[in-house]
Parts: structure tokens; C-alpha cells; sequence
């Protein structure tokens, strides 16, 4: 019986890469979101609120356009737009 060599693993292309890291960056500005709005309603305070209206809706947003931007290159990659 031959023994069937197993495929070459080949390299997996930049572009899916650069993905998966941005969407890694944008997970990790929602996690700081979520816990800067946790500290915030734990400990309400004035600075808190700052901290919340700053930081807090700060990384939300960048986290959504990271989010979106994702979406856009994923769909022109794949020329759907």
C-alpha cells in the first residue's frame, strides 16, 4: 500500500490576516467600552461620567468603525460591492 503524502499546508494570504487583527483591535475597544459603562454605573460620580462619556463612547464608536470597515473590505475583496 502507498502512503499518500498529506497536502502542503500553504500560507495563509495578508489580507485574511489583517482582518482577523482588526476585528481582535475593535473586540478589545468594546470590551473597554463595556468596562468603563460597568465602572461607571458600579460608581457613579461625576468624574465617572466623564470618564464614561469620553473613553467609554469613545472606544464604543471606534470599535464600530473598525467594525464597519472590516465589513467593506471583507465585501470589495469579494467583489460583491
Amino acid at each position: 500500500m502507498s502512503d499518500p503524502s498529506p497536502p502542503e499546508a500553504k500560507p495563509a494570504p495578508a489580507e485574511p490576516r489583517r482582518s482577523i487583527l482588526a476585528l481582535t483591535i475593535a473586540c478589545v475597544l468594546a470590551l473597554v467600552g463595556l468596562a468603563v459603562t460597568v465602572l461607571h454605573l458600579a460608581w457613579p460620580s461625576p468624574l465617572m461620567f466623564t470618564l464614561f462619556m469620553v473613553v467609554g463612547q469613545g472606544s464604543f464608536a471606534a470599535a464600530m468603525a473598525v467594525y464597519l470597515a472590516v465589513i467593506l473590505v471583507d465585501l470589495r475583496r469579494r467583489k460583491v460591492l
